[in-house]
């Protein structure tokens, strides 16, 4: 089938949640947590959706970000997942705790439209967050791979 059939179908292209916590140190040692959707283990689309975005919120030092007081992590991934979605395929792989917040991992299929969105979400005045993010060519999602490999 081609890629625009089969992503017409959200039952095909997004797999059953398979979330998994685990407790892991950050950069600098500290206690964190990351929870990873082990679903994408043996996704078969990987090369379709090959843009992997590596999102990160500062929390700690940003002042546009410490002005919101009750800022959940579950919303800060809800708000991307939605705005991304909407112009492409977007899979939420990880969310990692990071000393200064969180980072989140991410695969797309279509690298300009989710630039646009990015840029258009940064340049909003009412977004929800200040970001960074990082995009990579990574078609077998190499950069993910250690957090979805199964543990003995």
């Amino acid at each position: 089938m081609e890629w625009n059939e089969i992503k017409a179908d959200n039952q095909k292209i997004y797999p059953p949640n398979s979330i998994t916590l685990f407790l892991m140190d950050t950069e600098s040692g500290l206690p964190g947590t990351c929870w990873v959707d082990k679903a994408y283990a043996d996704y078969s689309y990987k090369k379709e959706c090959m843009f992997n975005c590596y999102i990160s919120v500062d929390l700690l030092n940003d002042e546009f970000n410490l002005q919101k007081k009750d800022l959940d992590y579950a919303d800060v991934e809800d708000y991307f997942t939605t705005q991304l979605r909407e112009v492409s395929v977007c899979h939420i792989v990880a969310r990692i705790t990071t000393d200064t917040g969180i980072a989140i991992e991410l695969y797309a299929d279509d690298l300009e439209r989710v630039i646009q969105k990015l840029n258009e979400i940064e340049s909003d005045e009412n977004r929800l967050v200040n970001f960074s993010c990082e995009i990579y060519d990574d078609e077998n999602w190499d950069n993910v791979s250690n957090l979805l490999v199964e543990e003995e």
